[in-house]
């Protein structure tokens, strides 16, 4: 619903305080304003004729004092008329944001819109209409709270890169962990219509939301629940949300962030969830013999192992990335700052990168044959496919401990038994490293370097049984 005043005339002075008066010459003042679409069509109770795109009705006096008053009298029923025609028991975010923009426009201290606003309130509880979502949308109405469903976007919004106050820009990753994050509030909330606002989480919600509804939520990955580290890495991403609100003052400057907890027991990793791990040579050596060289599924699985690079990078690779005698290839983004890197392939390798090269030719991806998702960047079937495979060539028993990724964790232990660097290894996987005094003048290894070191790591690769089968 939408009511917006025509022009302001006032013998040519316009003023916010005589919105839809309009004076003619030697005649009391009349209300004038467009009509709600509302209610176009529907009887006009005072003239028994159908609204048109117009409503204009003399105010019967020439006092200017009397003609506001009876002005916020008539703009309040019309209100209530077009909030008839239109159910206001939805009570939604965008009725939530129209009532905030006419409350605060009005200057009546007589016959307010807050007053029909809280009659309404009333008679929607009395309908049944939730009062969590009742209360949610009178905050916003009035202006007393920011919708969660709006502060996101607008976060979002002010922390992409180059932004003008020079925030650190969110990666597409967080944005998407920080909307997963907010579906769990808002599921928590019970908020289905979007209108929750910030300032209705309190403390005691959210310590609530902390140790009881998250560690309850279930998911394929996490049938027991979710893990004290998935917990923990929602409350960070809702933490620097509310930080941000309370910095911006988006919120109230009397509101304090509720996800700040005062100190407790301390919190460990569950005892019984097994830890991921590394492959051993004769593990390796089984799901190489059953994934051919030149297939989809043999060509990622080598890659992973010999370069160290996560599955969704290696999925999402556009042929462009790559050097043209398949030596190299280049990431551009990534879970961190250093995931932006060059990539040697070991020589052992490079025939089967020239393969794909060569057969690709004219394409865009170096992995057609897996689907990525726009939304995400990432390749969902890739580890959805090999957590099958490891189960029908290790057994189900490997299950919680190996999966996919763990090629990488193996790639970095064999970096570590063939001692390379350890600086050298977070160059090469794109980890970041501990921060130092001299880390801003320290620019990395040149290519001919990270070409060394990778093939130490594809000699050790060999000598400790791994590439069998390769």
């Amino acid at each position: 619903m939408s009511i917006k005043p025509l022009s302001i005339m006032d013998h040519k002075k316009k003023t916010d305080d005589m919105q839809y008066l309009i004076q003619p010459r030697s005649k009391g003042w009349v209300f004038r304003m467009v009509t709600p679409v509302e209610l176009i069509g529907k009887p006009n109770p005072w003239t028994g004729r159908p609204f048109g795109k117009e409503i204009k009705k003399g105010l019967g006096t020439r006092n200017l004092a009397e003609a506001r008053k009876r002005r916020d009298i008539l703009r309040g029923q019309v209100l209530t008329m077009a909030l008839e025609e239109t159910d206001a028991g939805k009570f939604d975010f965008k009725s939530a944001l129209e009532w905030r923009q006419l409350i605060a426009e009005d200057q009546s201290s007589e016959a307010g819109l807050s007053f029909i606003l809280e009659d309404k309130l009333e008679a929607a509880s009395k309908r049944g209409v939730p009062d969590e979502q009742l209360r949610a949308f009178n905050r916003v109405a009035l202006g007393k709270g920011y919708p969660i469903s709006k502060a996101v976007p607008r976060y979002v919004e002010e922390r992409k890169p180059n932004n003008a106050r020079g925030y650190k820009p969110l990666k597409s990753a967080t944005v998407r962990d920080l909307e997963t994050a907010v579906k769990h509030l808002r599921g928590f909330l019970k908020d289905a219509t979007g209108i929750a606002c910030l300032e209705d989480v309190t403390p005691a919600q959210a310590q609530r939301f902390r140790d009881d509804y998250l560690p309850s939520v279930t998911s394929p990955r996490s049938p027991d629940g979710m893990s004290h580290k998935t917990v923990s890495k929602n409350l960070t991403l809702l933490t620097k949300l509310w930080e941000w609100a309370i910095e911006r003052r988006v919120t109230s400057h009397r509101y304090r962030s509720p996800w700040v907890f005062p100190k407790s027991v301390a919190r460990v990793k569950r005892t019984d969830a097994p830890t991921r791990g590394e492959f051993e040579a004769a593990q390796v050596a089984k799901l190489l013999a059953g994934a051919p060289l030149g297939s989809r599924e043999g060509d990622i699985i080598r890659l992973a192992l010999v370069t160290g690079c996560r599955a969704e990078e290696l999925a999402s690779l556009d042929l462009e990335q790559f050097a043209p005698d398949g030596s190299s290839f280049r990431l551009f983004d990534g879970k961190t700052r250093n995931a932006a890197r060059l990539v040697p392939i070991p020589k052992g390798a490079q025939e089967l990168a020239q393969a794909r090269l060569a057969a690709l030719a004219g394409q865009k991806r170096f992995f057609p044959e897996w689907p990525v998702r726009a939304s995400s960047g990432k390749s969902a079937a890739v580890n959805q496919w090999f957590t099958r495979y490891r189960r029908k060539t290790l057994g189900k028993e490997t299950d919680g401990t190996l999966a996919m990724h763990s090629l990488r964790h193996t790639w970095r232990t064999v970096a570590r038994r063939a001692r390379v660097a350890d600086a050298d290894v977070r160059d090469l996987g794109g980890w970041a490293g501990q921060r130092s005094s001299d880390a801003v003048y320290d620019h990395g290894l040149l290519e001919e370097q990270l070409r060394e070191a990778q093939e130490a790591i594809w000699d050790e690769l060999d000598r400790g049984g791994y590439l069998e089968g390769f």
